[in-house]
């Protein structure tokens, strides 16, 4: 059975993870509220929605019980991303990876049981640094 995942917010986070897993063979729902952005991830995951995802009539009406992971993509918006959570929560999703905005937002998560709470820019920061470090041992220029 192939892998699913239902991906929340489509900012430059959610979207490169759409590509990504897309290109792999891993099946998308993205959501959405914005319909631009909708319509341009249509072309490459399996399913696009644009809902208003802090509308719990909006979620009733989507088929994601049996999906095995979610990832929710809002560090801005608190509201979102904890509502998202829940619904994905409510639902059945398997497993469920949020990016946080602050730390206060993380443990919000962290206390909703969220599987895993994410920082992107602090990760990417930190394979940055490693690279450079890198990159100094071996005085080598590379491309990052």
């Amino acid at each position: 059975m192939k892998k699913q995942c239902v991906i929340v917010g489509l900012g430059k986070y959610g979207t490169s993870i759409a590509k990504k897993l897309s290109d792999s063979g891993i099946e998308i729902l993205a959501i959405d509220n914005h319909m631009k952005v909708v319509e341009k991830v249509s072309s490459y995951v399996t399913k696009a929605v644009c809902m208003d995802v802090t509308s719990s009539e909006a979620w009733e009406n989507l088929p994601i019980k049996d999906f095995d992971i979610g990832v929710v993509c809002f560090g801005e918006n608190v509201t979102a991303s904890i509502l998202s959570c829940m619904a994905l929560q409510e639902a059945g999703v398997k497993y469920i990876i949020a990016k946080a905005g602050d730390k206060f937002h993380k443990k919000v998560l962290e206390k909703l049981n969220v599987n895993e709470v994410v920082f992107p820019e602090e990760f990417v920061g930190e394979i940055t640094a490693e690279t450079i470090i890198e990159m100094s041992k071996n005085n080598l220029p590379k491309k990052i």
